[in-house]
């Protein structure tokens, strides 16, 4: 007999308010509107136009004006917005400048990391953010978005559905901008250009009873990015095979890139979430539509991003490469034979964070400078910020871990190898 009193309870609060049991691990949000944070003149406070974190963000383009959260803890996390309309912002903790952060990505992403400060005293400190009125060359504006900040930082991936860890069974199609149109994110799918501002770029969507989209994941919490609407309908969500939750997306409104489920707390293990439509909806909704538009995993460790000074590269790597949803916008990239990063890291444990691909080729892992694999990240679908390895169970000190480019699969079109990040375990 299984024992859910516990998710039974839960399940009951999430068939009312679509969202999965809250953990004190999910309290550290802090939004944008709280008292801690405060503002300079330049800021437009109450922005609505995405599916930002409580609701609404502060956005502005003034140069100078500048946002000061002020906490207490070891780290802080930024969470805002990349669009092909933002720009470039400077960070300081306690006063100091510590970083330019350029926000522009080819896709509007919603809600996710920014930048995080790690490795503070346990103390009071001050966290700025500054609009500096430059963009990157590519992007079109220079808008800087505060949506919230994570206070201590939370190390959070986001999985696009295209990712190869997500797996759907017959009746869902796939839109963007090569394949459908969604004239009122529902009803009518013909050949064009999607309307919507899915993450990346993509989303699949689904009225058929029970069509099944079911994502296996390691981490201690999870969040399914999705939609809500006048033409959505309710999904069945199982966790690890025990039914959740009965999810009603109807909203009046419509919310792209929203996060319709979460749930924390979990143990730091491999899980499985299954996302089933049920072909039923709201008595106010006009269809059953069901959206998989991407997967927020919550990890434990300190992520270090690819632009840590603890790694150290050799010739033929490219940074700042920004033509995917990468870890706080941007990554590494290699295609060069015998081409070598090593970071060097204190702790028990690390996640290598890359991508998957049609381009991604073949790389040879060393810890400690032992030959430990030769992975191969070669995938038919894309895969960013992909967790490609990991290491656990190491003695307490210090360890390297290199990675190095040695070809591709015959199936790849090319021998790329990505290192957006790593997530080191204490």
């Amino acid at each position: 007999m299984i024992k859910i009193a516990k998710r039974s309870y839960v399940a009951a609060l999430i068939s009312t308010f679509g969202l999965a049991w809250i953990s004190p691990q999910a309290l550290a949000r802090v939004e944008e509107t709280d008292p801690s944070v405060s503002y300079t003149v330049g800021w437009t406070q109450g922005d609505t136009s995405g599916t930002w974190s409580g609701g609404t963000a502060a956005v502005s383009t003034a140069a100078g004006a500048q946002a000061t959260i002020t906490f207490t803890g070891t780290s802080v996390s930024w969470i805002g917005g990349r669009t092909p309309q933002t720009g470039i912002a400077r960070v300081s903790v306690d006063g100091v400048f510590v970083s330019e952060v350029d926000t522009y990505s080819k896709t509007a992403e919603i809600r996710v990391p920014m930048f995080e400060a790690t490795g503070l005293a346990n103390a009071s400190h001050t966290f700025t953010i500054e609009v500096t009125g430059r963009q990157n060359a590519s992007a079109a504006g220079a808008l800087i978005v505060v949506d919230a900040f994570d206070v201590p930082a939370v190390t959070i991936s986001r999985l696009q559905e295209t990712d190869p860890s997500v797996s759907f069974s017959p009746g869902w199609i796939q839109d963007n901008p090569v394949v459908t149109l969604i004239p009122g994110v529902t009803t009518g799918f013909t050949q064009g250009i999607s309307l919507r501002t899915w993450s990346a770029g993509a989303a699949r969507l689904s009225t058929t009873p029970g069509a099944q989209a079911t994502f296996t994941f390691n981490g201690t919490g999870i969040s399914w990015i999705g939609a809500r609407g006048t033409q959505s309908g309710i999904a069945r969500v199982s966790l690890d095979g025990i039914l959740i939750a009965m999810v009603d997306l109807y909203s009046p409104t419509e919310q792209i890139q929203a996060e319709v489920f979460a749930a924390t707390g979990l143990a730091d293990t491999s899980h499985t979430l299954t996302i089933e439509g049920t072909g039923q909806q709201n008595a106010s909704s006009q269809n059953a539509l069901i959206v998989v538009d991407a997967f927020e995993v919550t990890t434990s460790g300190t992520r270090h991003q690819d632009t840590d000074p603890a790694i150290a590269y050799g010739p033929g790597w490219i940074q700042g490469n920004r033509d995917k949803a990468y870890s706080e916008g941007a990554a590494a990239e290699s295609n060069t034979l015998g081409a070598q990063a090593t970071i060097t890291f204190t702790g028990t444990g690390i996640g290598w964070v890359g991508a998957r691909g049609p381009q991604c080729g073949i790389a040879r892992i060393f810890l400690d400078g032992a030959f430990v694999e030769d992975f191969d990240t070669y995938s038919q679908t894309e895969g960013p910020q992909h967790t490609d390895f990991t290491a656990s169970g190491l003695a307490a000190g210090t360890h390297t871990l290199t990675i190095q480019v040695i070809g591709k699969n015959p199936l790849a079109t090319d021998a790329w190898i990505l290192l957006d990040a790593f997530d080191v375990t204490p």
